[in-house]
């Protein structure tokens, strides 16, 4: 520490910083000259950032004058700034109120900060200033009326009142400030005339070395500071280390990510035990976002009566609930089935409904349920406006009816977050004074905006490695430095100028955002700052973010860029896997099924087991599968599954070809539109929540188009009759137990028959021709179907691409749909059935390799299991693209 300011702290100066962290490094460093000088007891540096002080200085005030202030605080401030501009002439003018009024606190804050009148005479407004000027009037008379004060007019304030002030000051240390403001100035001149000594001081220059390194990307660059902060703190346990980053906000989780890995490697195996990190980050995350707020958020966000999926399932699994040990595995699994519902969201009612009603007994979990039904006895219970402390008293009751923050003990950063909530809850509350009664929307808004806006830290003890970002840093010493981001369009961070104060009063009040001359000067003048800030100091930046080439900051003049070539260090799980003796053996063969055993399955075996035979293993035995994910709106197989269901009801009506060719025009639009609002209704019966009201009207007309122009194709074919429409059949293939269910099947006049499979999505016959059959669905159905089958084909019902896609014995049997020329029909037929032996018999003999066709991995969703992302270090792209909807 410099000893100038150890020696004015020692005899009691006050020591103002720019920023908190600043003042909590100053108090650090002392505490450690104390220590290293054998003290075992010292008094507490008076050290405070500038915010800190004036409040401070205000409440002294409190007790020495008459004037009866309240210091608003900052929820209050912008909750006024709404206020007004929600009752002006211009709210009809503005998307967002709660952004405009933001932007116009951080104006006033610089008008005062800058001591900029509200507007000087003559001075050319634009329509925001005048909006502006307008607000602003309103804001002063009403802080006059009640006598209310704000933190921009604070420090005015306290200049005013700098004699009653005066006893109760020793010495003040204004700390490495880059630049005073107007209002600092001022303050700091009240104080010289109120006799009380002033200083101001800069750490001293202690660089020895200092270079410019380049990396190729973002990701090398946190690798090669987290790794050189990692060689500096294995020499010395007792140095200090900084890691900058100008573009913190955006990269926190790359570098916490990347600083864990290399320098707490063993939190991965240890993920439930709490690991001591060497490291620190200044930069918060919003309140909202941690675990245990989120859920408090999302258990009162049930109060809006329809509740998202995903809020829902964030809910079943959280562990600050009632039961959530006790009731884990079966959340989990209604998890599961309330996602194959598909519904985006649910109102509380059909929650009910399907927990009690259509959920296997397995995936009844009858506490949350309940849980939910006695917060709803309770919110239907509750006044429908009420003020914000009455709100904020009535959200802890229906916490604590959840169980939060659950049953087991919080760990020490849950308890701080615990503490934070609480807080939060104060500020909302301190609202009462300023606001109406208000309902339960805006206040759980109100609640989410502050958690939102409100940046949280855990504290932690003191690390050797602080990361911050570069204003974070303000006159902090290292002894050694690392400050990455160096792109010319990171540093210098350019501010953008306020709209509502007039350029001409910017300029002629020296407020440095309207000047980019300024701006890069001050950014100059931090830079030099940084370089003087510790003993070896690293500048760094990424060649290329994406497929963007970046170029080094000019504002970094007189290093030479060092090209780094990304080094290959040492990663933790490659060692630990070169340690190890490894033995590698092939392991592609699952049990086989024994003789005389059957086994189970459907159509879907037969097309896993030929795309990738460890595909079938895990869906057929292991029974594997995803959570499934739910979109807003249909998904293309619940869109497939309406055609499906139109279908059958059609032609269980019209029965055959002749029947079709009978009807008129009317009689047949008739029929469509019945069977379609029939469909529509049995989906509506499983997705309430998706159908509104102009979405059946659309999917009704889809339907209802795409029938019509399918009957033009089948009013094309030789006469046929419907014998069968969504049949479920039972059949031993093999000794494989079958569960069949075909979509349509045609009688012609001669007896045989047609086998058809209805395709929402693009087909192809090619699909059955290699001995590894992308979809051999029709060919199983041919060689087991009891008829003597004719044809088999795909009626493919994608717009634009309507009509047959198959095989047939004769070309007379299906439109376009031709023989073919060199196989004879029963050939084929006794082709496929070899195939479908082989497959069925390589299942039942557990062949489960890894080997998947170019199409068996499009919408696979066992990659986790396989790990075939890993085996093939060039994964075909290929294989991700869209293909045909089987539904």
């Amino acid at each position: 520490m410099d000893s100038s300011l150890s020696k004015l702290i020692g005899n009691g100066a006050t020591i103002i910083t720019p920023t908190q962290r600043l003042s909590r490094h100053i108090r650090y460093q002392f505490a450690t000259d104390q220590v290293s000088q054998g003290k075992q007891a010292w008094q507490t540096p008076d050290c405070l950032p500038w915010t800190a002080w004036c409040k401070r200085s205000f409440e002294s005030l409190s007790f020495r004058t008459k004037d009866n202030r309240i210091l608003l605080n900052k929820l209050q401030q912008q909750w006024l700034w709404q206020d007004i501009i929600s009752r002006s002439k211009y709210r009809e003018q503005l998307l967002q109120v709660t952004a405009t009024a933001k932007q116009v606190a951080q104006a006033y804050q610089l008008t005062r900060e800058w001591c900029v009148p509200i507007f000087p005479e003559k001075t050319y407004l634009s329509e925001d200033a005048y909006a502006f000027k307008n607000w602003a009037d309103n804001y002063e008379k009403q802080k006059q009326e009640n006598y209310w004060l704000d933190d921009a007019c604070l420090p005015d304030y306290i200049t005013a009142h700098i004699n009653e002030l005066k006893s109760s000051l020793n010495v003040i240390v204004f700390y490495d400030f880059d630049q005073l403001t107007t209002q600092q100035q001022n303050l700091k001149s009240a104080l010289l005339d109120a006799d009380i000594q002033i200083e101001e001081i800069n750490p001293a220059g202690r660089n020895e070395s200092t270079r410019f390194s380049k990396y190729t990307d973002n990701q090398s660059e946190i690798q090669a500071a987290a790794w050189w902060a990692k060689q500096h703190l294995e020499k010395d346990q007792n140095v200090t280390i900084g890691i900058l980053a100008p573009d913190l906000r955006a990269i926190r989780d790359k570098i916490d990510h990347g600083f864990a890995s290399v320098l707490t490697p063993q939190k991965w195996l240890t993920v439930n035990e709490t690991i001591h990190k060497p490291y620190s980050i200044s930069l918060g995350k919003p309140l909202s976002t941690y675990p245990l707020t989120h859920t408090a958020l999302n258990l009162l966000s049930l109060g809006k009566r329809k509740v998202s999926l995903n809020i829902l399932s964030t809910l079943l699994h959280s562990p600050f609930i009632s039961a959530a040990t006790e009731e884990a595995a079966i959340r989990a699994k209604f998890d599961a089935a309330l996602r194959r519902l598909g519904e985006q969201q649910l109102s509380l009612k059909n929650l009910y409904w399907i927990a009690e009603e259509r959920c296997k007994e397995y995936e009844q979990c009858d506490q949350f349920i309940q849980l939910v039904k006695k917060f709803e006895v309770s919110f239907l219970s509750h006044a429908k406006k009420q003020s914000l402390r009455q709100w904020t008293t009535t959200f802890s009751e229906w916490l604590t009816g959840f169980g939060w923050p659950g049953e087991r003990s919080l760990n020490s950063d849950e308890h701080q977050v615990m503490t934070a909530w609480q807080s939060a809850l104060t500020q909302l509350g301190s609202l009462d004074g300023l606001s109406k009664p208000v309902s339960f929307s805006t206040a759980l808004f109100q609640l989410n905006r502050l958690l939102s806006e409100t940046h949280f830290q855990p504290e932690t003890a003191e690390t050797p490695i602080q990361i911050s970002g570069i204003t974070g840093a303000a006159g902090m010493q290292f002894d050694y430095l690392w400050v990455m981001g160096m792109q010319d369009d990171n540093w210098p961070a350019l501010m953008p100028v306020n709209s509502f104060i007039p350029i001409t009063c910017q300029r002629d009040f020296n407020i440095p955002t309207v000047s980019t001359d300024a701006q890069l000067e001050l950014a100059r003048f931090i830079t030099d700052k940084l370089k003087e800030s510790a003993k070896e100091v690293v500048f760094s930046y990424a060649s290329k973010e994406g497929d963007r080439q970046c170029r080094p900051s000019p504002v970094i003049k007189g290093i030479a860029v060092k090209e780094n070539n990304d080094e290959d260090y040492d990663d933790y799980k490659n060692v630990i896997f070169e340690s190890s003796a490894i033995e590698s053996f092939i392991d592609i063969n699952a049990p086989e099924i024994p003789v005389g055993k059957t086994a189970n399955g459907g159509s879907s075996l037969f097309k896993d087991q030929s795309g990738c035979p460890f595909k079938a293993f895990a869906r057929h035995r292991l029974h594997a599968e995803a959570l499934q994910q739910v979109d807003i709106g249909l998904s293309a197989a619940e869109r497939g599954n309406l055609v499906h269901k139109a279908l059958q009801y059609l032609w269980q009506r019209l029965k055959s070809l002749e029947n079709l060719k009978y009807k008129t025009e009317l009689e047949l639009n008739e029929l469509i539109h019945s069977v379609v609002s029939e469909a529509i209704k049995l989906q509506v019966s499983q997705q309430p929540e998706t159908f509104a009201d102009r979405f059946t009207e659309l999917e009704q007309q889809r339907l209802e188009l795409l029938l019509k122009q399918w009957l033009l194709i089948e009013n094309d074919r030789s006469d046929f009759k419907v014998i069968a429409t969504e049949d479920w059949k039972t059949i031993l293939f093999e000794d494989i137990e079958l569960h069949l269910r075909i979509d349509r099947i045609d009688e012609l006049a001669d007896g045989r028959c047609v086998i058809i499979d209805y395709k929402t999505g693009p087909v192809s016959k090619n699909d059955w021709e290699t001995e590894n059959p992308n979809d051999p669905q029709l060919p199983l159905y041919a060689v087991t179907n009891s008829q003597q089958v004719a044809a088999i084909a795909f009626a493919s019902l994608k717009r634009g691409k309507l009509g047959f896609v198959g095989q047939t014995e004769s070309e007379d049997i299906l439109p376009k749909v031709k023989q073919d020329a060199e196989l004879a029909w029963q050939d084929k037929l006794d082709n496929w059935e070899q195939i479908l032996i082989k497959l069925a018999n390589d299942f039942r003999q557990g062949v489960a390799t890894v080997e998947p066709t170019r199409t068996a991995c499009r919408y696979c969703d066992l990659h986790a299991l396989c790990r075939i992302h890993e085996r093939i270090e060039t994964f075909d792209e290929s294989l991700e693209e869209e293909g045909s909807v089987d539904v």
